[in-house]
């Protein structure tokens, strides 16, 4: 293992411990799949700053495609750093240098945008003129009765293996994916993967579900969402192929608008969007998930309180208060509150990377799935492929 590389795992290992110890939740999701071959030095924030320094200036003796990647990363250390130190660094600085998407609050026109669309697409369904109500009825008649949704998600999950296998990659044969439905669950789903292609999937089982929101969680979830991405990186480490460096999945890093961005699409990546339900779920994830976002930035930029929050996405995304509750929870959890603008600005990111590449979908694959990228490095990674097939 090159010299630059063992001391940025030793890095990631010291800043997981200290994020771990701040805010109660480990962000080296994984840990479970990889030892890396060394030890938590036990540094402390400005012992990891230092080496953050060396790190840097030694990055130049790896490739090219290496370098860039793991300077990414330690580009978010810094930050994390500063954090860790006491500093009190603002909020859209410290999502910016993480995630490498904007922190900028999604523009009104947008939201307003998805909002008459969606309603349009209800109407054109036979819904009513007003959205709420449009709304409510449509996810009435799309509902999933409790006692079917077990066997409804192991459906979408046998098609999504299959479609995942012929028009995306291959999973791993060896890989098995156990389905869940939790009560009590603070996420409305959650993937988990652990060395030996071990894979289970938590969907919150006091959600009333709609048959097309069931299918999308399922495909970012499971396939061809995070527990493609999960296995595929093993069985890559396992053969050589991918570097060690690849295989770190910690929060708040330039990798998670990749990750999270690609599994939002992924519904669409199997072909498994193509009624009018879908479409309606689509443009509603999407609308609410832009709201959502500016109120994540409201709440954790600008003291936005939560009885404030809760009220606005009871009454703008048509959810319980329980769920508002619980959505608020999560972006504004220690943790999780700078990395969930990786959802909105990721899927819009990966869906405009998904379309410019359309014609050349196996090669797009490839990159996302099987080569290490920040976000810089995959726009690059694309705008260099683009430009030689338009030379040639």
């Amino acid at each position: 293992m090159e010299k630059p590389v063992e001391d940025f795992l030793k890095i990631v290992l010291a800043v997981s411990r200290l994020v771990d110890n701040r805010t109660g939740i480990d962000p080296l999701l994984s840990r479970s799949i990889y030892d890396y071959g060394v030890q938590d030095p036990g540094w402390n924030w400005l012992e990891i700053d230092r080496t953050i320094e060396r790190v840097s200036n030694s990055l130049p003796s790896l490739p090219p495609q290496r370098s860039a990647f793991t300077g990414d990363f330690l580009e978010a250390f810094r930050i994390m750093v500063r954090e860790g130190m006491g500093e009190s660094v603002p909020y859209q600085e410290r999502v910016q240098a993480y995630l490498q998407v904007s922190a900028e609050p999604v523009l009104q026109s947008t939201i307003d945008a998805l909002r008459n669309e969606l309603q349009q697409k209800l109407i054109t369904c036979g819904y009513a003129d007003e959205l709420l109500t449009a709304y409510r009825q449509w996810s009435q008649d799309c509902k999933i009765a409790p006692e079917d949704l077990y066997q409804a998600g192991q459906e979408i999950l046998d098609l999504a293996r299959q479609r995942t296998n012929e028009l995306v990659l291959a999973d791993p044969q060896e890989h098995q994916i156990e389905l869940n439905f939790p009560n009590n669950y603070p996420y409305n789903g959650y993937s988990d993967y652990s060395r030996g292609y071990r894979g289970r999937i938590f969907l919150n089982g006091d959600v009333q579900y709609t048959l097309p929101g069931l299918k999308h969680l399922i495909c970012h979830e499971a396939l061809p969402g995070h527990q493609l991405f999960s296995a595929l990186r093993e069985e890559l480490y396992g053969r050589g192929v991918m570097p060690v460096e690849g295989t770190v999945y910690l929060a708040n890093t330039p990798i998670s608008a990749i990750v999270e961005g690609n599994c939002e699409v992924g519904q669409q990546m199997l072909g498994m969007d193509d009624t009018a339900d879908d479409e309606i779920y689509d443009l509603y994830n999407r609308y609410a998930s832009a709201i959502s976002t500016n109120l994540a930035i409201a709440c954790n930029a600008d003291g936005m309180d939560q009885e404030t929050a809760v009220h606005f996405l009871m009454e703008q995304v048509f959810i319980s208060n329980e769920e508002a509750v619980r959505r608020h929870a999560f972006f504004t959890n220690p943790l999780w509150h700078t990395s969930f603008p990786h959802y909105w600005f990721g899927r819009e990111m990966m869906r405009s990377n998904f379309a410019r590449m359309k014609e050349y979908l196996p090669e797009y694959y490839r990159m996302v799935y099987q080569e290490a990228h920040t976000v810089l490095t995959l726009g690059e990674r694309i705008d260099q492929f683009l430009e030689l097939k338009k030379i040639n």
